[in-house]
This record gives structure tokens, C-alpha cells and sequence, in this order.
């Protein structure tokens, strides 16, 4: 459920209003998002600090990235800044290579187990994430939670039985299909109880130059 809670609403933001022209995908990873993008944009670039996939375009730091001024219409990242030392000085950069008008679309973690280690640096709040956004010059027009405590709860537990029960057979599929069932479940008690996003799990935003 950490992940589906995030995927079902992150869904919501990736629009042709929101997603346009050349894109870049700052802190691309395993480019888990280019299948939902690349139809909306004209042309799609990823990013990331390390070699993180074969047909990755620029292994670069966030916070320092050799792309020209106003070069993209787009910039996606997910579930990046909490592995930045510095996400002022990368909201910068995002915001230099965007050309006039164009779009941050950006998750960020506000409950969330260490991963990636050591580099697992912070966690937002909306009002952070908000502050940080209006300080490097971006007007904000979308910030929402998504998630809550029972999928955040689920998440826990899952991870932890499916790592256990990797490799095993029938084991491993019957905890997995256990996952998948119960995480439907929890997002569904997430949005009947925590009206409120008290416990958010993730906070989706969309951000104009």
C-alpha cells in the first residue's frame, strides 16, 4: 500500500495540462514513471545520480546538473528530494533548466520507513514542501496528501513478510497475493477515516515557473 496509495493519486497530476513538451525525469531511477509520461510529452530525458538504468540520458547530481537554462518544458520528480543534502539548491536547478511557464511535477515522502541508506536525508510536511517551492520562485497550483496510517501500517508489515518469504515457493505468492489484497483494503480505510491527512504517507505537487 505505501506504493499503490502513491501511484493512484500521483495518476491524478500526470494531465496534458501538467505534462507537456520536453520532460525531464530528475532522479529518474528505474524510469518506474516513463511508461505514464511518454505519451503525454514530446520528448522524454531521465536523470540520476548513479547508473540506474541501461538507457538512462545523463548520470548527474540533482543539485548541480549540466543542462542548459530554460532547456525543458517538464520536470518530473518523484520521491527525490528526501535523498538530497541540499533541496533548496535542487529546486534551483529544476528551476533554471524549466523555461517560463513550464512545470514541476514532484512526491515527496512525509512517512516513510529509512531506505536507501545513508543517503535518506528528510521528510516534508505540506507546509515544507510549500515553502520550499515559493522560495526558489515557483507558484505552487496542486499540493495534496496522499496515503495514511493503515496504509503506512500495511506497508510495514508487507515489506517485511515478502522479504522473509522471498525466494520461497508458493510461500512467496500466497504472501504477495495477501499484499495485493490487503493494500486495496487499507487505501479504501485510509480514505473513509483520516479525513484530515493527519498521517500522510506522501505529498503530490505541482509547480509553475
Amino acid at each position: 500500500a505505501l506504493g499503490l496509495s502513491l501511484l493512484v493519486d500521483f495518476k491524478k497530476v500526470l494531465t496534458k495540462e501538467n505534462i507537456r513538451g520536453r520532460l525531464l525525469d530528475a532522479g529518474a531511477g528505474k524510469l518506474s514513471y516513463r511508461h505514464l509520461v511518454r505519451p503525454l510529452c514530446s520528448e522524454y530525458k531521465s536523470m540520476d545520480f548513479q547508473a540506474t538504468h541501461p538507457e538512462l540520458d545523463y548520470q548527474s547530481d540533482i543539485q548541480n546538473m549540466p543542462l542548459e537554462n530554460e532547456s525543458f518544458d517538464t520536470v518530473l520528480s518523484a520521491e527525490v528530494l528526501e535523498h538530497v543534502p541540499d533541496p533548496e539548491k535542487a529546486l534551483r536547478e529544476i528551476h533554471r533548466v524549466l523555461k517560463p511557464g513550464g512545470k514541476l511535477v514532484i512526491t515527496i515522502p512525509h512517512l516513510m520507513y529509512l531506505h536507501n541508506e545513508p543517503n535518506d536525508f528528510y521528510r516534508y510536511t505540506k507546509y515544507g514542501l510549500r515553502t520550499l517551492l515559493e522560495r526558489v520562485g515557483f507558484t505552487v497550483e496542486y499540493l495534496q496528501p496522499s496515503g495514511s496510517i493503515f496504509s503506512f501500517l500495511q506497508g510495514i508489515i508487507a515489506t517485511t513478510a515478502i522479504g522473509f518469504a522471498y525466494g520461497i515457493p508458493v510461500v512467496w505468492e500466497i504472501v504477495f497475493g495477501i499484499s495485493k489484497l490487503t493494500s486495496k483494503i487499507t487505501i479504501w480505510l485510509d480514505n473513509h477515516t483520516d479525513k484530515k491527512k493527519l498521517f500522510a504517507l506522501h505529498f503530490i505537487a505541482v509547480a509553475k515557473k
